[in-house]
């Protein structure tokens, strides 16, 4: 039976400082402590700096003045939901608190389905749920009558329900036989964006009503949308490095079916592709013909075929300087060859036009290559050597050319997954005890992986019943045999997906020790060296167990990471001292308001104050009206927010302000701590018996006299590594200053710090040039 609803409230756009738009209304609160909210009576006012975005499947949780970028405006709201009628009770026990799911029944043609969760014994405790209300953005379930009565109302993303089930309910609860029902089920698939559906079922009823004949042109609007979104996909495609599954979208195109700005789109996106393609070839044409009037011709033969093999959208950058001047005859034909294969090496305004030069980087990288590969000490030794008397081996220009390497380490032997393009298996087994500990993990590489391009990464740690092939397939997807790739969102996304096996067989927690966070650091270092990732694009997300690790290890090393995803991650231990270094990660939550009790904001919500602060970018996602579950539905606005175009690692900090309570947390940046004074440093598996349960305090500045200070720290030793960034003038002699100490250092130039500290982090994108040791 429906029922309809009355006349929808308007909802608000919420723009965001970090680039994200947020729809719903607005409810300020003074803290998410759930005790403060019954706390706050004495009818004293409150500053409530808290903004809580409810959109009817989720409340978000904010800082409002720290997230905001202008003010909310009004929109309209989501259309008339359809609503059914469903046997729920007048009465009965409110289910507060939601325990563990157990299982989940598909939902039937009545919208109904049976979910059995743990009750407050343990013991299993079945439920029949009910969609009472559907809308384009979600469905509302609620408990229906049984032999004991529960008063339940959750909500989940309309997304999560395919469309063959949506179908069959509105078959059997509307009335088919009317043109209304059809036109609303109509409107329903079009505010899901599900245009397919909506113009599957439009034609239906143009078929079965003589009314609806009218309604063509709305049909081929339909259509239209429908056949934008193929386009987006296109694009996605596209702006993910995947030409070619772009190019076989478009060439598929329904050119015939969509209206003529569509058409000309279609055609604009496959000449922008095709344009790239012909540019870089007649760059590489252009380039090949010059060289081949040089003496230095046939030398420079294999350079000319890499840059020929290697030139694309991804790389046409580097050769920017060459592109402007190349066919230039104001310019020698030796400067100009010289800034092409420059240019490769260096990266775009390298500006050197020296071919001497240029011939001899050639070597350099080659050597530095090397260096960072699978070579002996002995042989790494003797690289230094020749580098020392090669024109063009500054630390400068490595620096540069260090981006650009294709991955230094190659797969081991038999690493390659059989079935799955892309797909690596690295340190096979489980080997809990090694000293130090080893590379294990599984990685997934995007469709039409390229090696000489950067791609983001997303490093997600399993629950402690999960394993890492389950993170790949929850993030990338499962493997389409047909399609001969994955197709979840890292993988349209263009992510690569790292899953590291962090824990040991019956392993009953997370538990914060540093043998924890090594294997997760260790696989991702070792995915770095093999891999194309872009060191200012890694993301650390965990689910369950593996969220409360993400927590704990991004805030750890805040230097690593562009952001920081938990789903369902229970914090303790260190993470409920860290919060002072939440501003240098962004940070999403994501959680069910009603996950056990206490519920997570009675019980956690006074750490989640603390993180979510004026200067940090946090959110705190709450499923409304749902237990402990891993929300896959949230999944594409997950994405949405790592792709924003301000959530890359920050640059280096000048001043460092963070807190540490463990012994391996002690690398922040370009400051590392040595040993702890006694007492200063806590065991996590001896944390109940701690004496001392507080965080000390590191702060130390880099200042603009070419000084730099540490004003604190739990320790009498520390180590600066230094790279030129602002205020720091490697050039010229800096001043270190702890306490009553003051050294002077002068950088001798060497490449081997530079070397060895890349060969030891993998971070070719800020390689330190060396480092000094107080006292």
């Amino acid at each position: 039976m429906l029922v309809q609803t009355g006349t929808c409230l308007a909802d608000q756009l919420f723009q965001l400082r970090n680039g994200l738009t947020l729809r719903g209304s607005k409810v300020e609160i003074a803290s998410l402590d759930g005790n403060a909210f019954s706390a706050a009576t004495n009818g004293d006012p409150q500053f409530r700096p808290i903004w809580v975005i409810d959109d009817g499947l989720t409340r978000i949780y904010m800082h409002g003045k720290g997230m905001s970028a202008a003010e909310p405006v009004n929109v309209r709201n989501i259309e008339e939901p359809i609503t059914f009628w469903q046997p729920t009770p007048l009465g009965g026990k409110e289910v507060a608190a939601v325990g563990s799911i157990l299982g989940t029944s598909a939902f039937n043609e009545y919208g109904r389905r049976v979910m059995t969760i743990r009750g407050v014994d343990g013991s299993p405790l079945e439920m029949i749920q009910g969609i009472t209300e559907l809308n384009g953005r979600y469905a509302r379930l609620e408990s229906l009558k049984g032999d004991t009565s529960y008063v339940w109302d959750s909500r989940i993303a309309t997304r999560s329900l395919d469309s063959a089930t949506l179908k069959r309910i509105f078959k059997r609860r509307l009335n088919w036989d009317e043109l209304d029902r059809r036109l609303e089920v109509v409107r329903f698939f079009i505010e899901a964006e599900r245009f397919g559906d909506a113009a599957e079922v439009l034609s239906e009823a143009i078929d079965t009503f003589p009314a609806a004949k009218q309604m063509n042109s709305q049909l081929v609007a339909i259509v239209e949308r429908q056949a934008a979104q193929l386009l987006d996909e296109a694009k996605l495609r596209s702006e993910s490095g995947q030409n070619d599954l772009a190019m076989q979208i478009l060439s598929q195109f329904p050119i015939d079916q969509v209206g003529r700005v569509t058409r000309l789109q279609v055609q604009d996106a496959i000449q922008k592709i095709q344009d790239t393609d012909r540019q870089s070839k007649a760059i590489a044409n252009q380039l090949e013909s010059q060289i081949a009037k040089l003496d230095q011709a046939e030398s420079l033969q294999p350079i000319l075929a890499e840059i020929k093999a290697g030139l694309s959208a991804a790389t046409l950058s580097r050769l920017s300087d060459y592109i402007r001047l190349g066919a230039s005859d104001a310019v020698p034909l030796e400067n100009r060859v010289a800034l092409g294969i420059a240019g490769w090496l260096l990266g775009s305004g390298s500006n050197e036009s020296n071919l001497t030069v240029a011939i001899a980087l050639i070597r350099v990288r080659d050597l530095v290559a090397e260096y960072l590969g699978p070579s002996t000490p002995g042989r790494r030794e003797a690289i230094l050597n020749e580098l020392r008397n090669l024109e063009g081996a500054q630390p400068e220009y490595v620096d540069r050319m260090l981006p650009l390497l294709v991955p230094t380490m190659p797969w081991p032997e038999d690493a390659q997954s059989e079935q799955v393009p892309g797909m690596y298996f690295i340190g096979k087994g489980e080997e809990v005890l090694e000293k130090p500990p080893v590379p294990r993990y599984v990685i997934q590489l995007p469709p039409d992986y390229d090696p000489l391009r950067e791609y983001p990464c997303l490093v997600s740690l399993h629950p402690l019943r999960g394993t890492p092939v389950d993170e790949i397939e929850w993030w990338a997807g499962r493997y389409n045999e047909s399609m001969n790739e994955r197709v979840g969102h890292a993988s349209r996304n263009g992510f690569i997906v790292v899953a590291p096996l962090w824990t040991r067989s019956g392993q009953p927690d997370y538990q914060y020790t540093p043998r924890e966070h090594e294997r997760v650091l260790v696989s991702l270092r070792d995915a770095m060296r093999r891999s194309s990732i872009d060191a200012d694009r890694i993301f650390l997300a965990g689910r369950g167990e593996g969220g409360a690790a993400s927590w704990d290890i991004a805030y750890s090393h805040p230097d690593l990471w562009a952001g920081m995803i938990s789903i369902s991650g229970e914090p303790g231990k260190t993470i409920m001292h860290y919060h002072p270094n939440a501003s240098y990660v962004p940070m999403v939550l994501v959680m069910g308001e009603r996950d056990s009790a206490p519920t997570p904001l009675v019980r956690n919500g006074a750490i989640m104050s603390d993180y979510v602060t004026y200067r940090s970018d946090a959110m705190v996602v709450m499923y409304r009206g749902r237990g402990r579950e891993y929300f896959y539905e949230e999944v594409p606005r997950l994405f949405e927010w790592m792709k924003l175009p301000s959530h890359v690692r920050p640059k280096m900090p000048l001043d460092i302000d963070v807190a540490t309570m463990r012994e391996s947390d002690n690398f922040f940046w370009w400051l590392e701590v040595g040993p702890f004074k006694e007492g200063l440093s806590v065991d996590p598996q001896l944390w109940d018996q701690a004496d001392r349960l507080r965080a000390a305090p590191i702060s130390a500045s880099i200042g603009n006299d070419n000084q730099i200070r540490i004003t604190q720290g739990p320790a009498d030793e520390f180590t600066i590594w230094l790279r030129p960034i602002e205020n720091l003038d490697l050039s010229a002699p800096l001043t270190i200053r702890h306490r009553s100490r003051r050294v002077t250092f002068d950088y001798d130039r060497s490449l081997k710090g530079m070397l060895e500290d890349v060969r030891r982090r993998a971070d070719r994108k800020r390689p330190f040039w060396t480092s000094v040791t107080i006292p």
